[in-house]
């Protein structure tokens, strides 16, 4: 007799314990139908990052789908990446500085000292400058290479006539130092500001010369700025050359493109 209560009661709980395992199973089902459902998506509202200073937290929210979860969810960090990255119309140019930029576009700082010229002599020991000729002759018109402002006007112990002018650039100091000019351009004078435009003189054969042209050196420093220990007079320029030579900086070819003739600047 208590075999068989003991065998109904073991029935009764198997019962029970299938009744509520089912319960369960049911219950899961119809969780995952509306899962099925229904989808999850980020909305988010638009802000401008460059006016912001905290990151902006999306908010998570259940609403309907038309699509499925991963379609929703794709189209969703597609939004988020155009919203942080922004458009390659929303970016902005940054110019490095106004002297250079102009427009959006590199703005040429360096030029060729004339319109017409051909090349005789490169940069080397014991000359760190460019012989130029031209077919003008003395016609031929020399003018800055850059911006700047004359700061010598001088006839050397040979008696060439020599145009120093100073430039800076970036905060750097350049000379260029014309030389053998035939003549000085008309009201021309030391401390007059010029530009690329404005002549200093035309070409010549004054001084040591074998013929008509231009010697042109350009280096990284004030001359006759008692101040630059590098330049302060014609020997300490001449010194400082041959050192900047030896370390690859030979003047204007430096800056600017010298081809071995051209007829433009």
């Amino acid at each position: 007799m208590r075999n068989r209560q003991f065998t109904f009661k073991q029935q009764m709980i198997l019962c029970i314990s299938l009744l509520l395992f089912t319960t369960a199973v049911g219950l899961q089902i119809k969780e995952y139908e509306t899962l099925q459902s229904s989808s999850y998506s980020i909305s988010y509202e638009y802000v401008n990052i460059k006016d912001m200073r905290e990151p902006h937290v999306a908010v998570k929210e259940s609403t309907p789908s038309t699509g499925g979860i991963l379609e929703t969810i794709q189209e969703t960090l597609n939004d988020v990446e155009e919203l942080w990255m922004g458009s390659p119309t929303e970016v902005e140019d940054f110019p490095t500085t106004e002297d250079s930029i102009q427009g959006g576009e590199a703005k040429q700082i360096w030029y060729l000292p004339t319109e017409n010229g051909n090349v005789t002599t490169y940069p080397n020991y014991g000359h760190v400058a460019y012989d130029i000729t031209s077919w003008r002759g003395t016609a031929e018109t020399i003018f800055p290479v850059a911006n700047g402002t004359v700061s010598g006007m001088y006839t050397d112990p040979n008696g060439a006539l020599i145009v120093t002018v100073l430039h800076e650039v970036d905060g750097v100091k350049y000379t260029s130092q014309y030389v053998h000019l035939s003549s000085y351009a008309s009201g021309l004078y030391i401390g007059k500001p010029v530009t690329i435009h404005d002549a200093l003189g035309q070409m010549g054969s004054t001084g040591w010369s074998t013929g008509v042209h231009l010697h042109i050196a350009v280096l990284d420093c004030a001359l006759f700025d008692p101040n630059d220990s590098n330049c302060y007079d014609l020997n300490a320029w001449h010194r400082y050359g041959q050192n900047r030579y030896s370390q690859d900086f030979y003047g204007l070819g430096v800056l600017v493109y010298v081809p071995d003739s051209w007829n433009s600047r």
